[in-house]
């Protein structure tokens, strides 16, 4: 094994094994910002940190009981308040009835239209339809005393009603039990916490890149492919950038709060951002076993993005995509900074099924594809 394999493996382990799920607000969360810390302090990189306000939620379950029924199946849906809720099961499958309803001390079941996708949290600002808002702002002016939703569909630490998620086998039982009382419990916290992106710079010259990865995973999944494997191809670049004398400046910037409801790290980057990098490159998602690496290009000049193609052909296993407008690549792209999106072309079927989940694990990383992210990092950083 080559030394920039056995350091990739190096730092996949302690993040994924190591150190495990690093939800953004966690103790370990700041442990991974810590570990990161330290390795580009060791490679001679200077860094600090953009601090900032968060929760650390906690999850301990929740319970629900029909009357005459067993307790069903059901959990806390992401980032719920806590909760221990009795009344009468009311039912809304679309926005017309929703606004019909009289929902004070009701518990409401949400299906249908209402739960056929996630509702964008308050706090997003990328990106949050009419729609949504609308649904959110009957939810709250009505004030159900709990919500259930079939699937999760609200997933925001702004909102403070009770929420709950039913698996779809439960709708059949849910709408034959409307009327009739219902006890919600969720068992949840909402610790007030402080969370940082950590930034590191090496070099100096008249050209200025930026490379970007995120640090943080959802509350249940050791993240691997989301996204140790971006992380640690950054660790192996930023030790061989740091070998060589180069007329440019490096900054790395370890985004915290990509999958937290608010994007908090990401916005307090955005605040003092300027478009003064001739290139950023956000690597996501990368390593996975039998799949190429994908480009993608972002505000990029045609010159810009011919010489990167000229680059990455010169690099096994990897191909151009159309442009996927869903990472932290577009906190450059959007600054109007040209941007290189480098992910897993394979990565796009498992977003539902394996990534935020358990399944997320180092045995979905092929080393020797991801040895060749390092590569292609660093020949686009220096090209």
């Amino acid at each position: 094994m080559d030394n920039q394999s056995a350091a990739l493996r190096r730092h996949m382990a302690v993040l994924c094994d190591q150190i495990g799920p690093r939800p953004t607000g966690s103790a370990a969360n700041r442990r991974a910002v810590d570990y990161v810390d330290e390795e580009l302090t060791k490679v001679g990189w200077s860094t600090e940190r953009q601090a900032f306000e968060c929760i650390d939620w906690i999850n301990s379950g929740a319970s629900l009981r029909l009357l005459g029924v067993a307790d069903l199946a059901v959990e806390p849906a992401e980032y719920a308040m806590p909760g221990d809720v009795k009344g009468r099961l009311v039912a809304a499958g679309t926005v017309e009835e929703l606004a019909d309803l009289n929902l004070a001390g009701q518990v409401l079941y949400l299906h249908g239209d209402l739960a056929k996708e996630p509702l964008m949290p308050k706090g997003f600002e990328f990106y949050n339809p009419e729609e949504h808002q609308q649904i959110i702002g009957l939810l709250e002016g009505k004030a159900p005393a709990a919500i259930i939703t079939a699937g999760q569909v609200i997933q925001d630490g702004d909102f403070d009603i009770p929420c709950g998620v039913v698996q779809p086998v439960a709708h059949d039982l849910m709408l034959a039990h409307q009327g009739l009382p219902a006890h919600l419990v969720v068992r949840t916290e909402r610790r007030p916490a402080v969370a940082s992106n950590l930034i590191g710079n090496f070099g100096s010259g008249p050209r200025k890149v930026c490379l970007s990865a995120h640090i943080d995973t959802k509350a249940t999944t050791p993240g691997a492919l989301d996204n140790a494997s971006g992380v640690a191809v950054l660790l192996v670049a930023a030790a061989q950038l740091a070998n060589q004398e180069l007329p440019l400046e490096v900054q790395i910037v370890v985004f915290n709060g990509e999958d937290y409801y608010s994007t908090p790290g990401e916005m307090v980057f955005m605040r003092q951002l300027k478009p003064e990098f001739d290139l950023a490159i956000n690597v996501d998602g990368v390593g996975l076993k039998g799949s190429p690496t994908s480009y993608s290009f972002y505000q990029c000049p045609d010159l810009l993005a011919e010489k990167a193609t000229q680059v990455a052909e010169q690099v096994q296993n990897t191909e151009l995509i159309e442009p996927w407008p869903m990472g932290d690549h577009m906190v450059f792209a959007t600054c109007g900074i040209p941007s290189i999106a480098l992910t897993a072309s394979g990565i796009f079927p498992l977003i539902d099924q394996v990534l935020h989940t358990p399944k997320d694990t180092l045995d979905l990383i092929d080393f020797e594809i991801l040895s060749q992210v390092v590569d292609l990092v660093v020949s686009l950083s220096t090209s």
